[in-house]
């Protein structure tokens, strides 16, 4: 079972996750993360991911890379596509355009950056559903999201067991050090009060081990969300913490693809949304 939107929901719904999506580009543009601040870079990595090699091969990628005026023409089109899908967020081809162009940058930015920007690649996930035209569809893509996300947590809970990395002795400080390292290198460096407390971690390594397990298995809780809906809000709060924790202990941060949680909503509890059969559908 999964539960029907209607146009008000969806329409509030757009304006939401789009202006998040905004908030996520202006990060990038004040980090000097667009295309035009790239400064026409040469190298890329693409592995055998196929979806890059055909962006690549159209010549897209190099159009507005390669030129400054491509990239600042893209950068307009960019925020201005994200922005009226705001501002009209039941016209379906600014949403469309939005996605569209919004893929184009993140393939643009992972292949100059040699790796998958993991922060906000996981956020197509939950784009795609704004593309349909039916609530019906959007309705299903949405559901859809929700198990996107559930696949990303607990398929990397798995990957952590399967490689045996979470029983390697020594990994979480391995970790830790690795980030802080650097830092700890410099004459001036002054440790925040999380640094210290991050540095002084490092002489239990019990605790650390510890720490990672409890990381793992925060990931693999995800599983059962595709067997029941009851803990939607627990997996919420759950992957939240699991972020906050990740972004004191090895400071790495996903605060950009929060907003994909929202695909865990119960929206049929607050918002008197129909519920109904996928086989009524056809």
């Amino acid at each position: 079972m999964i539960f029907e939107f209607n146009n008000k929901s969806r329409a509030i719904l757009t304006r939401v996750v789009f202006s998040w999506i905004l908030a996520v580009l202006l990060y990038q543009w004040s980090a000097g993360l667009l295309i035009s601040q790239l400064e026409s870079p040469v190298l890329i990595r693409t592995d055998i991911d196929l979806t890059y090699w055909l962006i690549h091969w159209t010549g897209l990628v190099e159009l507005i890379s390669q030129n400054y005026w491509g990239g600042i023409v893209f950068n307009i089109l960019l925020f201005g596509f994200t922005i009226s899908a705001i501002v009209w967020p039941k016209k379906l081809v600014f949403t469309i355009l939005s996605t569209l162009t919004f893929i184009l940058y993140l393939i643009s930015l992972n292949s100059f950056m040699s790796w998958h920007y993991h922060n906000i690649i996981t956020l197509l996930f939950l784009l795609l559903p704004f593309c349909t035209s039916t609530i019906k569809q959007f309705s299903i893509w949405f559901a859809g999201a929700r198990y996107a996300l559930l696949y990303v947590y607990a398929s990397a809970a798995i990957w952590k067991l399967a490689r045996g990395s979470v029983f390697n002795p020594g990994q979480m400080r391995w970790l830790i050090d690795h980030n802080y390292l650097d830092r700890m290198a410099e004459k001036t460096f002054d440790p925040s009060f999380f640094e210290q407390i991050m540095i002084s971690l490092m002489d239990h390594p019990a605790l650390m081990d510890g720490l990672l397990i409890m990381g793992v298995t925060m990931e693999a809780v995800f599983i059962v969300g595709f067997f029941t809906r009851k803990f939607d809000v627990a997996l919420i709060v759950i992957g939240i913490t699991f972020h906050v924790f990740t972004t004191i202990l090895v400071d790495v941060s996903f605060i950009q693809l929060w907003i994909i949680f929202i695909t865990l909503i119960p929206f049929q509890k607050w918002t008197g949304i129909n519920r109904f059969a996928i086989n009524r559908m056809f």
